[in-house]
Formats: C-alpha cells, sequence, structure tokens
C-alpha cells in the first residue's frame, strides 16, 4: 500500500535535472520495434534502388565457378568469385545496420552508462521481474507482439496462398530467373511487413516515451529536495551568479555608448556616467564594474568614442556608493564636474 500511496503522489512531470540524471545512469526510453523497423526499411531501400542489378551480379558470382566447374584452372578462381559475392551482398548488410545507427542517433537512443556495466543483484530479482511480465509494461508489450506476429503471419501466409502456383512452377526455372523472383518475393514481404510494423513502431516510440516519464515522475517532496540540493551545490551557486553578472553587464553595456564620460581607476574600475542637462538633475550612473567588467566598459567606451577620464578617489567613490539607475552623490558633484567639462573639451577638440 505505501508502494502505490508513493506512486501515486509522484504527479508531477520530471524535470531536467531528474531527465539528465536518468540518462548519466543509462535509464532512458528505447523503441526495439524502432530499431528493427529501420532495418526492414534500409534493406527494403537497398533492393528497390539497386535490386536487379544486385540479383544480376550476385547471380553470375554464384553460377559462374558451376557452369565453369570443368574448365583448367578455374578452381583456383573460387577465391576470387566469393569475394564478388561478399562484395555484392555487401549492401544488404550495411544498409539495415546504417539505418539502425541513424534512427539510434535521431532518437538519442544510445548512452554510455558504467552503471548498467556494474553488477546489479536487483536486475536479477524475481520480484521486479513480475513487475516487468505482469505491469503495464509487460502487458503492453505482450499485446505488441503477438498483435504484430499475429497480423504478419495471417499476411505472408494469405500472399504465399495467392502465388503457390507460381512458387511451384519455379522449381524448373533457372538459376537467374530464380533469383530474380526472390529477389521480388523478398521486395514484396518487406512491403508488408513495413505496412505492419511501421504503424506499430511509431506507437511503440510514443509509448515507451510516455512509460518512461511516468516511471520518473516526481513527488512534490521530490521537487523540494532536488531545489535544496541545487542550492546548496556550490556549482550550480557559481553557475547562476556567473549568468546573473553576465545579464546585468549586457544590460550596462548597452547603455555605455550614450554616456557622457567614463571615470576609470584606470584598470580595475570604471563608472560610467550620463547627464541630461534638459532635466536638471545630477548627472546618472548607467554602467559600473570592476575587474572584467570594467574592461568591457572602457572597450565599449572607445568603441563609441565616449572619453574616459582617470580619476582613481572618484573612480573608487562611485563604484560603492552609487547604483545603477541612481544619480551620484553630492559629495562628487566637484569631482563629476571635472570630468564633464574633461569630456565635453574631448569633444570639441575632436570636431
Amino acid at each position: 500500500m505505501s508502494e502505490q500511496n508513493d506512486q501515486g503522489e509522484k504527479s508531477h512531470e520530471p524535470t531536467q535535472k531528474r531527465l539528465d540524471t536518468a540518462r548519466e545512469d543509462g535509464n532512458i526510453a528505447q523503441a526495439p520495434d524502432l530499431t528493427a523497423t529501420a532495418a526492414y526499411a534500409g534493406l527494403f531501400l537497398v533492393i528497390l534502388a539497386a535490386g536487379p542489378a544486385l540479383v544480376r551480379d550476385v547471380g553470375a558470382a554464384l553460377t559462374a565457378p558451376i557452369a565453369h566447374a570443368d574448365a583448367p584452372g578455374e578452381w583456383p578462381r573460387i577465391e576470387a568469385y566469393a569475394k564478388d559475392v561478399a562484395w555484392g551482398l555487401a549492401p544488404l548488410f550495411l544498409a539495415p545496420v546504417a539505418a539502425v545507427l541513424a534512427v539510434l542517433a535521431a532518437t538519442r537512443a544510445v548512452t554510455f552508462a558504467p552503471k548498467k556495466i556494474a553488477p546489479d543483484l536487483s536486475r536479477i530479482s524475481p520480484i521486479a521481474g513480475a513487475k516487468n511480465k505482469f505491469g503495464p509494461t509487460g502487458l503492453f508489450e505482450f499485446a505488441k507482439s503477438s498483435t504484430k506476429l499475429t497480423v504478419i503471419s495471417i499476411a505472408v501466409g494469405l500472399w504465399f496462398t495467392l502465388r503457390l502456383d507460381r512458387i511451384v512452377g519455379l522449381s524448373a526455372a533457372e538459376a537467374p530467373s530464380l533469383l530474380v523472383e526472390i529477389g521480388q518475393t523478398v521486395r514484396v514481404l518487406l512491403i508488408v511487413v513495413l505496412g505492419i510494423t511501421v504503424p506499430l513502431a511509431v506507437l511503440d516510440m510514443l509509448w515507451q516515451r510516455f512509460d518512461h516519464r511516468r516511471k520518473l515522475r516526481m513527488s512534490h517532496q521530490d521537487l523540494k529536495d532536488e531545489a535544496k540540493q541545487a542550492e546548496g551545490d556550490p556549482h550550480a551557486k557559481s553557475q547562476r551568479r556567473r549568468r546573473a553578472q553576465e545579464l546585468a553587464g549586457n544590460r550596462m553595456l548597452q547603455d555605455v555608448p550614450d554616456a557622457d564620460v567614463v571615470i576609470v581607476n584606470p584598470i580595475h574600475i570604471a563608472v560610467a556616467l550620463k547627464w541630461d542637462r534638459g532635466r536638471g538633475g545630477a548627472p546618472v550612473c548607467v554602467a559600473k564594474g570592476q575587474g572584467e567588467i570594467a574592461e568591457r566598459i572602457r572597450e565599449r567606451a572607445a568603441e563609441h568614442g565616449v572619453p574616459i577620464h582617470r580619476d582613481i578617489a572618484t573612480a573608487r567613490s562611485l563604484h560603492a556608493t552609487v547604483e545603477i539607475g541612481a544619480e551620484v552623490p553630492r559629495d562628487t558633484y566637484r569631482a563629476v564636474a571635472a570630468a564633464i567639462r574633461f569630456a565635453d573639451h574631448v569633444r570639441r577638440k575632436a570636431k
């Protein structure tokens, strides 16, 4: 009962962190029917694109040793014939493999998880095995496999019944004609199989993803514990602080070109001021920073022709006391006025 209640409480969708952790542990949604269907599709495309030529080349390579078995010096060429057959059949093996790899990459169904390699006695637990077989996942797999097997058996049996006379007549056919007929038969059978397995593969993929997220659902307590863990993680804290600083720095840098002057330390501190003469108030701080941010403010000011005034004491005082968007303190009026006059003088000389 407690297990059912615990499962019932887990009504929240998994967070991205829980999904990432599950993936690191090798717990990902896998759709076996999708990869099998991809293999069928790869084989079908090869037969469709190069079927006649493939059958002709492989047939020639297979029949040549038999047709010339009595010819002098023919048997030493068996190795060459075998290579021709291998090269001819290679696409039939490589195309399904390539199709499966492409599907696995597209669906991100491959991951390396050392935990999956390590021994785990819980994997051979009879109770866990019974839950898997008779739970929702096991019942779905049973219904899917039964449906696929039944439908494919009926379709293939019906097709062979309709073509029974033609199949019997092939017993007297020559090898090339027989190979062509086999190729056409395989192509038709693959069409039938794909027509059945593609819808089932799509259904399987959707179900596996839904079931995977269902198993990773979280309770309210899980969400609280994850939030606490994230808050207490020094690495996460430093990342959040760095992102906040980057966002604040980017917003400040956008206002630097509108500043009247930038007062610097000259290396470690930079404060950008803007004075709206028509408003009649004191100059306003539009950007400030130290270290890397100060360097970016100086670079931005130089790019847009904003004068840079060196005043160590004033730069330190403004950086410590004035906030972004606030007017400069009264005790800095004299020094700030000197910086504004310096900036005006630089602009007049530039003209």
